[in-house]
């Protein structure tokens, strides 16, 4: 399952790599610092809702999918 906040941060992390190679290309240390802050913790809040959405995920799917065994031996 995807949601829309992990693409916004993959979005928001991909827009700071690009501004840290900008910075990078310009010569400008504080572009450079500041992609490079906002990558990290867009980076680490990714992780925070990819857990939160795996955790939320496995709660919700306690039973198994397989059948009834009771169900099996009626239809024998």
């Amino acid at each position: 399952m995807q949601t829309k906040a992990e693409d916004r941060l993959l979005g928001l992390a991909l827009a700071a790599l690009l501004a840290t190679i900008g910075g990078e290309l310009l010569g400008s240390q504080a572009l450079i610092t500041v992609g490079v802050i906002a990558c990290v913790l867009a980076i680490a809040a990714l992780f925070g809702v990819m857990s939160v959405v795996l955790a939320v995920s496995v709660a919700r799917t306690s039973e198994l999918n397989a059948p009834d065994p009771t169900a099996i031996e009626r239809v024998r």
